[in-house]
């Protein structure tokens, strides 16, 4: 129900854009002297019309004048309709507000033999005028744009700002190749361990340009990277402490999204998101992951100003903070729009909570059993944990088998699947039946994991940290970037792959001290790593493990860490618990600063770049680097525009603006029945001398309605998707 007001607004938006359209249409059919019969808003039955000499009535008022005068005004000569008193227009509002229409005598879209000889017929128009009539709804549409950009400009519009918060292992950001080479003072031990090359794109870095562009919003970089020629690299600029560096980065097609991505998030604020859609999940995060937070009113909205007394602004400020910490509780001050009972602060309280950071663990990426895709998962020089399901998707198939907390014990003949295993094993079985043994409250229970189209469960996970079982341990990582000549990366073996512990089995002891979960594994691990020993040589440790027969003993082993894997431990810090994902991006306000001449400007080079954006989302398509699985209609569009009417009356104007573009330039496409079809027809006429004939438009005309049918199915489809998948 909160979405009412919002889906009422774009809706009545949408309805205004169409009137624009139309109204230039009517306006220049007024100017040329062809005879406008019809203006409508909307399609479908007559709702409500409006016509001189009828006056304002329900339903049609030509039906009023047909059962008046035996015949529909459009019949009539312009004398005859005079003396019966009757306008030349009837103004109709239309039961569906998706389209609209005006109709001039002798010229119907979907008809084109319902010609007129009548003077003021639109045939019997000069060309020229013609084109004008024609060409007047898109340059309608964009004027529209113009003028709402320049009053959201006016008044200033946030954006996600340019900089990048988060680079995805493995990514075309993590693996850009500085043009300008790699500064020797850049290289470090770290390149490789974090899954960063050495001169790849890294949080912190603000993008200023994408081949050569100026680059205002981090929204740039996403439509730069989703609309980029397939196999060609972009050339991005970024801004990286006192220095720019420019990078050739080869954006890569992103499975989840269908679109090319170079795999970078923004960086987020220290705020709470507070959006309606998703202020539900974000309650909920917050709840599971930090409980005494949620308890003390912390939720959507709130921001997070200090952490253990000194000012923070970002949520980097707060990863440095438990980065910091040695994993030691921090206090964060967080500042919330209500009473709660916590100190004052003008309109708003402060609340004081002590959050403990979570370990991090290593980041181990290997390679799948196709010899080429990478995979990652999370543990410790090798050793990984099982899987945990901690939420499903709203349309999951599996609310009903499985629970929160389950801990996935076998996922077809896959004893103690790792993450990245069970992710294989479910997108490879897509429409299955997959049985499955789950750990819940203390005793393993058989359910069956079921799964869509796609592939997909529905369903969240998350390592099972709290257990001391083991999955399947990883054999060997990649070494950096680092390619054989084949191409095939460069992998190494793992501590674990030496002892190679069962699926299920379980760590009970490192050196003498004792391992009850992951977490303490892993203390255990660094505190036997963190000796002034050399790094740079290998390190032995005894490691009791028990495997997992009923009546198994413990044994002893020898684990020898590599210089690698001692780094890489000794490097292991902590992380702020909650997501980066339920925080606002950092915000930069694309604004004319109240100055109308720079507004006008701005106004009119977005539309230019919108008018560019469509053209190339045409263009990708064609090329498949953009799946028609993107594409919208009208209900997307619509949803959308909710979503976007959630974040102020600015944003609206903004997202109108684009969809005009959007309107018009859809219309300048050269289809039999949209408007650049029927100018592609009057440029026939100026070189043949005739129009075409009527059988070729006629066949046009049924051509160019199937295809705007089959657009219009395939959107649906599409948005039906979105909505309900």
């Amino acid at each position: 129900m909160g979405a009412i007001p919002g889906f009422l607004l774009i809706l009545l938006g949408f309805g205004f854009l169409i009137f624009i359209h139309e109204l230039g249409h009517f306006l220049a059919a007024k100017w040329a002297g062809i005879r406008a019969d019809g203006f409508a808003i909307g399609m479908g039955p007559c709702v409500v019309s409006y016509r001189r000499g009828v006056g304002l009535v329900l339903g049609s008022a030509d039906a009023v004048v047909v059962r008046t005068h035996g015949r529909r005004p459009i019949e009539m000569s312009d004398s005859e309709r005079e003396r019966l008193g009757l306008g030349e227009t009837e103004y109709s509002l239309r039961a569906l507000p998706l389209g609209g229409y005006v109709r001039m005598l002798g010229q119907e879209d979907g008809n084109p033999g319902a010609t007129s000889e009548d003077s003021r017929s639109f045939g019997k128009a000069p060309i020229f005028r013609r084109g004008v009539v024609i060409l007047a709804g898109i340059a309608a549409n964009l004027a529209l744009a113009v003028v709402l950009f320049l009053i959201a400009f006016l008044a200033g519009v946030r954006f996600p700002a340019p900089t990048i918060g988060g680079v995805a292992t493995k990514s075309p950001a993590a693996n850009a190749k500085a043009i300008d080479g790699v500064l020797a003072d850049e290289i470090s031990t770290e390149a490789g361990l974090d899954g960063l090359s050495a001169d790849g794109l890294r949080p912190g870095d603000t993008v200023v340009a994408i081949d050569g562009e100026p680059t205002q919003t981090f929204l740039d970089l996403r439509l730069a990277a989703a609309m980029a020629k397939p196999n060609v690299p972009l050339e991005i600029t970024v801004a990286r402490g006192d220095s720019t560096r420019r990078f050739s980065v080869l954006p890569e097609r992103d499975p989840a999204m269908g679109l090319l991505s170079i795999g970078v998030d923004p960086a987020r604020s220290a705020t709470v998101t507070d959006v309606r859609a998703s202020r539900d999940r974000v309650r909920d995060t917050i709840a599971a992951t930090l409980p005494a937070l949620s308890d003390a009113g912390v939720g959507p909205g709130a921001t997070a100003v200090a952490v253990d007394g000194t000012p923070v602004g970002s949520f980097a400020d707060l990863e440095r903070a438990a980065s910091g910490s040695g994993g030691k509780p921090i206090t964060v001050t967080w500042r919330v729009a209500r009473d709660t009972g916590a100190r004052a602060t003008g309109g708003d309280t402060e609340i004081d909570v002590a959050i403990e950071p979570s370990p991090l663990f290593e980041r181990l990426v290997s390679v799948a059993a196709d010899g080429t895709t990478l995979v990652e998962d999370a543990g410790l020089a090798g050793f990984v944990p099982l899987v945990r399901v901690t939420d499903f998707a709203e349309s999951s198939l599996n609310r009903e088998t499985l629970e929160k907390g389950d801990v996935i014990l076998r996922v077809g003949s896959t004893q103690g699947p790792r993450l990245s295993e069970l992710q294989r094993t479910l997108r490879g079985a897509p429409r299955a039946a997959i049985p499955t043994l789950v750990l819940r409250n203390g005793n393993a229970v058989a359910v069956t994991i079921r799964t869509d189209a796609k592939g997909l469960a529905g369903i969240f996970l998350a390592p099972a940290y709290e257990l001391p079982l083991l999955a399947n341990s990883v054999a060997s990582v990649t070494v950096g970037s680092a390619t054989e000549s084949d191409g095939k990366p460069v992998t190494r073996a793992t501590a674990a792959a030496a002892i190679n512990p069962l699926p299920l089995g379980r760590i009970e002891a490192i050196d003498g001290a004792p391992v009850t979960d992951i977490f303490t594994m892993r203390a255990a691990l660094v505190a036997a790593t963190a000796t002034e020993q050399d790094a740079s040589a290998p390190r032995t440790l005894r490691v009791t493990m028990r495997d997992p027969s009923p009546d198994a003993a413990p044994a002893d082993f020898t684990l020898t860490l590599a210089p690698e894997d001692v780094t890489a431990l000794r490097r292991l810090s902590y992380a702020f618990p909650l997501s980066p994902a339920i925080f606002d991006p950092n915000f930069t306000v694309l604004s004319a600063n109240g100055n109308p001449l720079k507004a006008i400007s701005m106004g009119f080079r977005q539309t230019f770049l919108m008018v560019e954006q469509v053209f190339l989302t045409l263009d990708r398509v064609g090329r498949g680097s953009v799946g028609v699985e993107q594409l919208q209609g009208p209900v997307g569009i619509l949803h959308t525009g909710t979503q976007v009417a959630d974040e102020g009356f600015m944003y609206v104007l903004f997202f109108l603006a684009l969809i005009s573009v959007n309107l018009g330039v859809v219309n300048a496409l050269p289809i039999p029945i949209a408007d650049g079809g029927l100018f592609m027809f009057l440029i026939y006429e100026k070189i043949r001398g005739k129009p075409p004939s009527i059988a070729f438009q006629n066949a046009a005309a049924m051509a160019g309605i199937a295809l705007v049918a089959g657009i219009f199915l395939l959107t649906f489809y599409n948005d039906l998707v979105r909505l309900f998948a």
